[in-house]
Order: C-alpha cells, then structure tokens, then sequence
C-alpha cells in the first residue's frame, strides 16, 4: 500500500504572523487595562485629598470663628463676679444674641453657672430654668479639663434641634472651675458646604479622636468606617485604606482640625473608583478577542486594526489632555476662590477692630483738647510737647484705622460722577513728583471716556499707592505706562467678585517695567500688612487699601505679574448714571462763634462712656448746653418728654435696637427743623454705599471740625426760620 500524501506544515513566517496576530492584541489589551487601573486610583487618590483639603479649611474656619467668639464671651465675663453677671444677665444676653447672629453656623450660645443651671443663653430671655450638669461637656470641664471640647450631637432642650457644642470652661484668678461658655454648631452647615464639594459615593465625616462623629454627610446615606486615629496626632493628616464591616475597601484622607482634638475625613468606596475600570475592561478584552478572530481569519486585517488601534490610542491621549486641563482649571478656581474667601474674612475682622479702635481715638484726642484748654497759656514747654506727640498719635493711629476701614471696605465714600481723564491730567504733575526723576511717565487717555463713579480724594491715594509701588519696584529707574479706556467684564471674569456687576466700566492701568512678583506674592498681594519690602520700607497697607476702596464702589481690581516682566494692576470703576452735586458751603469761623454763644442745646447720643463724657464736656465747654443719652432708647424719651433740642449729634452703631440712623430719623418725624450730625468709626456698614439725609464725622473727629459742623446746623436752621 502507498503512503498517505503528506501535508506540509504551514511556513514560519506565517505560523508567527498568526499566533503574534492572535496574541499582541491581549497583551495590548492588558497593558491598557493595568495602565487605566493605575490612572484611575491615582486620580482618584489625587480627588480624594483635595476634597479633604477643602473639608479642613472648612471646618478649621469654623472651629476658629467659634474660638474667637468663646474669646469674646471669656472677656465679658472676665474679672466679674456671679452677682455682678446676675445684675447684668439681660445686657448679657443681648451681647450674645448679637455675637450668635453674625454667625450662620452658630445656632445659640450658652454660660453655664458652676452647679450646671443655665445662667443665659443667646436666643431667649428669660433663660429657661434648665440644670446641664449631666452633659459631657460640663462634667468634663468639671472634672479639670480646660481646653476646647467638642460635645457629642445632642438635641437641644432650648432648640429642640440637634446639634453639637464647642466649650469652654470659665476659671477663676486662683484657679477654680467657674461654670462653661459655649456654643452650638449646626452639623447641616457641614453638609451644604460638604455636598458642594463631594460628588458620587464619597462621605464626609467630622469626629472627636475618641471616634464620636459630630457631622457626617454621604449622598448615598453610607457612612465610611472610622480609623484609629491616635497614631495620626503626631502627623497631622494621612492617606490610608479603610475596611467596613462588610469588607468593602475604602480610599480615604484623614486630617486634624488644626491643633484640636477633631479630625475630618473624606472617604470613597474602592468598588465606585474601580467600577467604571471595571466597564473599560471588559469592552477592552472583548474587543481583544474580536480583534484578534478577525486577524486570525484574515492576516491582512492586521495592518488595518493597528491603524484603527492608533486613532483610538489619540482620542484617548486627547480626552485625557482635555480632562486635565478641566481639572487644572477647576483648580485654579478653587484657589481664587479660597482667596477671596480669606480677604473676606479678614476683612470682616479688620472692620471690627477698626471700630473699637475709633472709639479710643476719639476719647484719648477729645481729652487732649480739653486738656490743651484746660491748661491754656499755663503749659509750659515739655507740657505742650508731650500733648502735641499724644495728638500726632491719634492722627497715626487714625491713618492707619483708614487703611484697615478701606481694606474692610467700611469706609465713608462720597460717590460723585468723575471725568477720569481729567482726574488723571490733573493729578499728573504730582504722580511724576512721587515717581521721580528716573522713572518716566506716559499716558494714554481712551477716547470718548464717560464718567465713573466714585470718590476724587479716595482713588487719588489709590493712584498715588500704585505710583509709589511702581517706583519702589524699579529701584534703577524705568517706565510706568498709566492708561484709561472703556472695559467690558463678564460673568466669569468676576466669578470672585460678589460686589461688582458683569458690563462696561471704565479701566485704570498702571503698569512699570519693574522686577514683577512670582505667583506666590501675586496671589497675596491683596492682604493687609503683607508686604515683600524691607521692615520700615512699607506697611503693607497700600495695596489693600485700593483693593477695598474699589471693591466698595461696586467695582474690581486685578493684578497682572511675572518675575523680571513688571505689573500692571487694573481699577474697573462702575460708569456713573447722574452729574456730580455741587459742593454745600461752609460756615465762616466767625458765623460759627456767633452761633456757639447762643448757647444752643445738643443732644449727645453715644454708647461708650468715655467718648460720650469727652464730647459733653467738650461742647459744654464752647458754651452749648448738652442733653447725654447712653442709646437711642435715651434719646427718644429725652424727645419725647419735650425736652428743647436744637441738634442730635449721634453715634451710628448702638446697642438696644435703635442705631443712631433710626433715632436720626425718628427724631426728623418728631421735630423737622431739628439739626442732624451723625459720626462712626465704622459707618459704612450701617448706612450702606449711598446715605445722603444726614452728614457723617468720621471718629477720631477733632473739637473744631465737631463745633464747625454743629455751628453749620444750627444757622441753617435759623436761616430757614427766618426764611
């Protein structure tokens, strides 16, 4: 018999075309799946932290703000007896109304007696006859612990809501437990700020190192395990995996809240991290298979699947570029975000000092005056020296007062429509002076300019700031190039700015050709008292100052720097819809004389003792007769009781419900022809950007600009009886 015939085996070359065909697109396959595994928990890791970040800052505001309130409750109490603090329960409670209703997180504050009753609490009088001694807080403080403690979420037997408390214990000089101040923190202020900034199935969670959660928030109501955070006290913060009790692993950031006991944590479920990976893999192995089937029947089909491999290899490359650069740019707002968000706060803050600050200026300059005419030609040399460098010390402190009220944006304006181009020309010669000799000026005025709104004096010293900055940046000399023209901002463009409207304004450039700023300094150049120049070269005001100034207008600054390529900073002022008033005549001296030895009647509306008792002596002493009142309740029964008043000179912000623009208006209704003269440390905030019924004094005001403004009232009013 023959031998079968045989068959050949197929070549090698093709043998290795086939099985490379059938294998390379697996191995491709399975490259791209572990590269998209580890993409995915880097980003992940990366969103996980980030949130984190954001979820301390939070919640570190929060903790501080209430520190600095309980700081402010332990100076009320400060040195005061329980009988004492009995006698002055209501006032108290009035103060800590006013303190909680500031504060959007805050829900009520507390003071705990030392046997635990309820002494006053912020939002009732009279205070419910409640015993706290069996909460946590107190029987902590009570046992010796005098740090900050955060209770356990509890329902309040005052708010009947839950809440969580932040305490405090008070002390005695010799060291005994005095009772507790506190306050109460709504946890679902956390979660509004926390759904904003979560997304998916991550868990926000706010706990004690003992593990009790005062806050948590999950969009899918799955709370993440807690870990053991007594190692992490030392470190401050940590990137860690979590086990629930299921087993289900977690991706998680931990971080202390500063340097209290509390640590907040944002978790995600692994499962939804890799969950979408998980759909990438299997559509990639299946289409591995199908990919090589298809080459394995036809090994031409080879050269064309790879070409079609690299066009979904850059349209991946390109969705991967354009999700960075949406992740770059969500970033960057942030950033500008958080900036804006810390300018505010300080602001806030400054504009409260500023206002105290005032009250002491005006008591220590009206008490030199009195004391200037109370020793008279008796002075003798280093008399007259000591009182002039106690005045010239009010005027500083009063300078740099202006500088924190304009940052804070509190500061009187007097709004008028301005010709920029003509406030420009006019201030030239003195830019110039200030630049000096080495630096030259130029200017180009935008044609057809309409008139901004806003004060000639105020964005005079604005322009004069930036003038003074440019020049210290070009120490050898250089250019400044100064610039108006018509500027049109949108939405985004003041997505930072709540102040401000998108549309046309009319835009400030100054810009020198000096070192410029990195991106660090740019992003703080802004903040009061932060200055990149030698200690006694600068306050770090100046800037800040232009900052608040425009932003109070209603309009917007931007900075523009690089290291070696100068600074342009640009001042968008609002366009002006009205003409500018014309000025009101002043009195003479001379009118004024013979008005103040009328022996008018002024009544003196004021809160603060020492500046009230300043003022009355002062006026009693150019020869008025004064009526005191210690708030506008006083003044009101004063009116009411027929007392003859021809001015009300009156504080703007007072205790007791009637701030002195109420008692202002209320006393116009009573009596028309009555004369009006309003004066703060801290007005803006009461009388809002446009208040044009009553003149306002700034504090400190002096003995003669108070006499000179009551003298204006009082023949004015004569002028219109005789009219």
């Amino acid at each position: 018999m023959g031998q079968a015939p045989r068959t050949e085996a197929p070549p090698w070359p093709l043998r290795a075309l086939l099985a490379a065909v059938v294998v390379a697109p697996f191995l491709v396959a399975g490259l791209f799946i572990w590269r998209d595994h580890v993409r995915t928990v880097e980003e992940a890791e990366t969103a996980v932290e980030r949130r984190g970040a954001l979820a301390q800052e939070h919640a570190l505001k929060v903790v501080e703000t209430a520190t600095l309130v309980l700081d402010r409750i332990g100076e009320m109490l400060e040195g005061r007896s329980w009988p004492e603090l009995r006698a002055d329960a209501l006032r108290l409670q009035q103060s800590l109304f006013a303190l909680d209703d500031r504060l959007e997180h805050l829900r009520v504050l507390h003071i705990v007696e030392p046997d635990g009753t309820l002494f006053v609490i912020s939002r009732s009088w009279p205070t419910p006859a409640i015993n706290l001694s069996g909460r946590d807080y107190f029987r902590r403080h009570s046992a010796g612990f005098t740090g900050t403690y955060f209770g356990e979420p509890l329902v309040g037997r005052t708010t009947g809501t839950l809440a969580f408390t932040v305490s405090r214990p008070r002390i005695s000089a010799d060291g005994r437990f005095e009772g507790v101040m506190l306050g109460s923190i709504d946890p679902r202020y956390f979660d509004r700020h926390w759904s904003g900034i979560g997304t998916g199935r991550g868990a926000f969670t706010l706990f004690r190192d003992d593990g009790q959660v005062l806050a948590q928030y999950s969009a899918e109501g799955t709370p993440p395990p807690l870990p053991n955070v007594l190692p992490m006290t030392r470190s401050g913060a940590a990137r860690m995996e979590l086990a629930d009790a299921a087993g289900g692993a977690w991706i998680a950031n931990i971080r202390r809240v500063g340097q209290e006991q509390i640590f907040v944590a944002y978790a995600m479920p692994r499962s939804a991290v890799l969950s979408v990976w998980y759909g990438h893999s299997v559509l990639s192995i299946l289409l591995a298979a199908l990919t090589s089937g298809l080459m394995a029947a036809l090994a031409w089909f080879a050269l064309r699947r790879w070409r079609h491999e690299q066009e979904v290899q850059a349209e991946l490359a390109a969705t991967a570029t354009a999700l960075r650069q949406q992740v770059a740019m969500r970033e960057t707002a942030e950033e500008k975000l958080a900036q804006a968000q810390r300018l505010e706060a300080m602001g806030r803050l400054t504009g409260g000092i500023a206002h105290d600050f005032n009250n002491l200026l005006t008591a220590i300059l009206g008490t030199v005056h009195l004391l200037e005419r109370h020793i008279g030609a008796a002075a003798d040399d280093k008399t007259r020296r000591l009182l002039g460098a106690a005045r010239d010390a009010v005027a500083r402190g009063a300078r740099l007062n202006a500088s924190l009220l304009a940052f804070a944006r509190r500061q009187p304006l007097r709004r008028e429509a301005l010709d920029v181009n003509a406030l420009v020309q006019g201030f030239e010669p003195l830019l110039q002076r200030a630049l000096g000799d080495e630096v030259t000026l130029s200017i180009a005025f935008g044609a057809g300019l309409p008139a901004c709104q806003a004060d000639s004096a105020q964005l005079e010293a604005a322009l004069l700031n930036l003038a003074i900055n440019a020049r210290d940046a070009m120490p050898r000399g250089g250019e400044v190039r100064l610039s108006t023209r018509i500027a049109w901002l949108s939405a985004a463009d003041l997505s930072t700015n709540e102040d401000a409207t998108p549309g046309a304004f009319a835009e400030i450039m100054l810009a020198d050709s000096g070192h410029g700023m990195p991106p660090d300094v740019v992003s703080r150049a802004f903040e009061p008292f932060f200055t990149t120049k030698p200690v006694g070269k600068g306050t770090g005001l100046g800037l800040s100052q232009v900052f608040g100034f425009v932003r109070q207008l209603g309009g917007h600054v931007t900075i523009r720097s690089e290291t070696g390529q100068g600074t342009a900073v640009s001042l968008f002022l609002p366009l002006s819809t009205g003409a500018a008033s014309a000025p009101t005549p002043e009195i003479t001296p001379a009118t004024a004389a013979v008005i103040a030895v009328a022996s008018a009647t002024i009544l003196i509306a004021e809160d603060d003792t020492e500046v009230r008792e300043v003022a009355a002596e002062m006026l009693r002493d150019a020869g008025f007769r004064v009526l005191a009142a210690a708030d506008g309740r006083q003044a009101l029964a004063l009116l009411e009781r027929g007392e003859q008043v021809d001015v009300l000179f009156s504080d703007v912000v007072m205790p007791g419900g009637i701030s002195g623009l109420d008692l202002a208006r209320l006393a116009r209704r009573m009596r028309p022809g009555i004369g009006i003269l309003l004066a703060s440390g801290y007005a803006a905030q009461a009388l809002g950007p446009d208040a044009p019924e009553f003149e306002l004094l700034a504090k400190p005001y002096d003995r003669d600009t108070v006499l000179r403004s009551i003298s204006n009232k009082l023949a004015n009013r004569a002028q219109s009886v005789v009219a």
